[in-house]
């Protein structure tokens, strides 16, 4: 669970199980103790703030290794190593690799890890490990849903990363190696430049002379070399099912008052139905359909709670489509002045929402004391 949903679900808790005179006022007056004090405002502000540049890392990474091995890419047409998959096995509710490239000639695949921004290279190498051992347990799964019939001895791993993380990810790669008689075999992919322009393999690890560190055949022949991907033969996605909601939020208000545009329906109105269609004909990768059922309920409930959107009166929706209806709470008309006039203090927004989190979660647990309730608010927390 990212925690994102985490504190989705605190929200959900406290509002239908403690939200009450009592429990309000408790909560209230904990969010006023964290909005005075320095400290929590900056850990909060720091905390957005990452979590968006993530956001926007893993982005990049995935368009540009999309727009590299896509059919035509730029490195498909001269390698045969052709994209497959996002997030293979999470159908199956399992930690999943980022990207799955295959070779239909050879039966082989190369699972692709980003290491997050902020995440100990060793860590990414534990995870990356997992994931495998995922894949090779869910053979048959994964050959069926990325028509290829890979072979458990053929999998290669990737684990991309900002260029300056080079040497500290070849010195982790390292000692796991040297920690384990039988180890899995690692490569470091950078992807440089602030869109992804460039993809290389790195090779210059400490302990040898990094020639078993590169790709067999034309692939690493290519990645040896770098291969700069500046644009692609296909439509890549604007974001993904784990973008940051402030990242959403700047493709979603747009679309939605550009619904409008032929209709006699204010601008700022939109429904449910229309959200979740969106996010269905953007987000790409496996389960793409309910996934975008799970984000239109995550962002619809984070954003009225927040109080950019606010429920349509039955009376009063046109839209008519079955589904709920929302409005942008702003005056505007024009799709962008709508989404800068709500975007204009949304980060503020996003920082207090954390702390009312942090505030919420001091009302539950007075809660759960004055009721006797055994409970573990680290399922509610990450």
């Amino acid at each position: 669970m990212s925690s994102a949903e985490a504190e989705l679900e605190v929200l959900e808790y406290y509002l239908s199980e403690v939200d009450n005179d009592n429990y309000r006022n408790t909560k209230q007056a904990e969010f006023e103790n964290l909005v005075h004090d320095e400290d929590a405002v900056e850990a909060a502000e720091e905390r957005y703030a990452n979590r968006r540049d993530e956001s926007q890392h893993k982005k990049k990474v995935r368009t540009t290794l999309m727009a590299a091995f896509l059919r035509n890419g730029l490195i498909e047409r001269v390698t045969n190593w052709e994209f497959k998959n996002l997030f293979p096995l999470r159908t199956l509710d399992i930690d999943s690799a980022d990207v799955l490239i295959g070779n239909q000639t050879d039966g082989s695949i190369i699972l692709i890890v980003i290491l997050p921004l902020r995440q100990r290279p060793s860590t990414g190498i534990d995870d990356a490990i997992e994931m495998l051992e995922d894949v090779r347990d869910n053979n048959s799964t994964l050959s069926d849903d990325i028509g290829l019939d890979f072979r458990n001895d053929r999998i290669q791993t990737a684990i991309a990363i900002e260029p300056a993380r080079a040497n500290d990810t070849a010195n982790a790669i390292e000692q796991y190696e040297r920690s384990n008689t039988n180890p899995e075999e690692f490569y470091v992919w950078r992807v440089a430049g602030t869109q992804g322009e460039k993809i290389d393999v790195f090779t210059d690890f400490a302990g040898n002379s990094g020639l078993d560190r590169r790709h067999d055949g034309k692939l690493g022949q290519v990645l040896d070399e770098g291969r700069e991907i500046m644009d692609s033969p296909h439509v890549l996605p604007d974001f993904f099912y784990d973008a940051h909601h402030s990242l959403l939020l700047e493709h979603t208000a747009t679309q939605m008052a550009s619904n409008r545009n032929n209709s006699e329906i204010s601008n700022t109105h939109f429904s449910r139905q229309e959200i979740q269609d969106y996010f269905q004909n953007t987000l790409h990768g496996s389960d793409s359909d309910h996934k975008a059922t799970q984000l239109a309920d995550r962002v619809l409930k984070l954003w009225e709670y927040i109080e950019i959107i606010a429920e349509v009166k039955s009376s009063n929706d046109q839209i008519e489509d079955g589904s709920t209806s929302y409005r942008f709470k702003s005056r505007k008309q024009n799709p962008k002045s709508i989404y800068d006039d709500i975007a204009e203090d949304y980060d503020q927004k996003g920082v207090e929402f954390l702390l009312e989190v942090e505030a919420m979660e001091k009302a539950i647990d007075q809660f759960k004391e004055d009721k006797g309730i055994q409970a573990d608010l680290a399922a509610f927390s990450t």
